[in-house]
């Protein structure tokens, strides 16, 4: 990928936040960028064991008000303000967390990221919640010794929450093929091809797709005694991005991918904020051991899907996406 003059799309740029609860009496709670969170609010309510509250800046949000319709309770509050998370966790049986990072404010996004989460962890501890699923990552510095930060600030976040005693089962979400719908990391280049920017080198990388893993966070709320105190890293499977482009390639014929060239170290210095971090990201994807269990995924959720069938299942979505650029 050239970075001077490719049309980049910046994939992870902060979106519509929405914070979600959920209570069977079980309570499902999430802070997301717009995906993780919503799935799993999606996979909840399509089981009446479930009664699901979403927690919102702003409840009259479209992406609100369609979880409201199927029969989420929707209020609001915020993580600058830590009474009104223990107000809206009153009640809960288990809540799901996702903290958030925000790329636009490089010096300082790790820490008020750490602050957030750890406001979650009080106000969930205060309120007696009983089942906390959290939506962490890897130690990336304390593993690899190279920084990754939207990576270590869950981590630490983590470990705080295991330090006050929180009920806590621990998720870990992969790249999420859902992420090719909005055709992040995918660029059209001037010979009418289609590069994938994952900077990964030949290396194998695990993905899932994020409405499958809701299903597996719901089996985790379902059957707590099980699950708690454990780790889960999601996975569909584990591919190369020559792979990725030959999934999409067979499926979205007469279109023709192919990975990037480009190196984690050369994404570090594309101009955007946050692709330093990203580049971290992908260095620590190809050199880490990250622990993503497809075999564990499937046991939560049989239906899990590979890239494949994924794929399948959403060509025609893809194809129109594919016609917007």
């Amino acid at each position: 990928m050239d970075c001077q003059n490719s049309t980049w799309r910046h994939p992870w740029m902060a979106k519509e936040t929405i914070q979600g609860f959920a209570t069977r009496p079980c309570n499902k709670k999430d802070r997301l960028e717009g995906v993780q969170g919503g799935w799993v609010a999606s996979a909840l309510l399509e089981d009446n064991d479930f009664k699901v509250r979403i927690v919102t800046r702003n409840a009259s949000s479209d992406k609100a008000k369609a979880l409201q319709e199927r029969g989420a309770e929707v209020v609001e509050a915020s993580f600058d303000d830590p009474g009104s998370l223990e107000r809206v966790l009153q009640g809960a049986h288990g809540t799901f967390v996702m903290s958030t990072q925000d790329f636009t404010k490089p010096k300082d996004f790790y820490q008020l990221e750490v602050n957030q989460g750890k406001a979650v962890a009080d106000a969930a501890k205060a309120a007696g919640v009983q089942h906390v699923v959290f939506s962490s990552l890897h130690a990336v510095q304390k593993t690899m010794g190279f920084p990754c930060l939207h990576f270590d600030s869950k981590a630490e976040i983590e470990e705080y929450m295991n330090s006050i005693g929180l009920p806590v089962t621990i998720v870990k979400f992969p790249a999420y093929y859902d992420n090719y719908l909005s055709l992040r990391l995918v660029t059209k280049l001037e010979d009418g091809t289609y590069e994938i920017g994952y900077a990964m080198e030949g290396a194998a990388m695990h993905g899932v797709s994020v409405t499958d893993a809701g299903f597996a966070v719901r089996a985790i709320f379902k059957n707590r005694d099980e699950w708690l105190g454990r780790t889960v890293g999601f996975s569909g499977d584990k591919l190369t991005i020559q792979q990725h482009a030959d999934i999409l390639s067979k499926h979205l014929a007469p279109n023709v991918f192919k990975p990037t060239e480009m190196t984690s170290d050369a994404f570090s210095q594309l101009p955007f904020p946050g692709a330093k971090d990203l580049g971290d990201m992908f260095k620590f994807y190809r050199l880490g051991n990250p622990d993503f269990d497809a075999e564990l995924t499937r046991q939560l959720y049989p239906g899990t899907r590979s890239l494949d069938q994924w794929v399948q299942d959403n060509k025609e979505a893809m194809l129109n996406a594919l016609g917007s650029i």
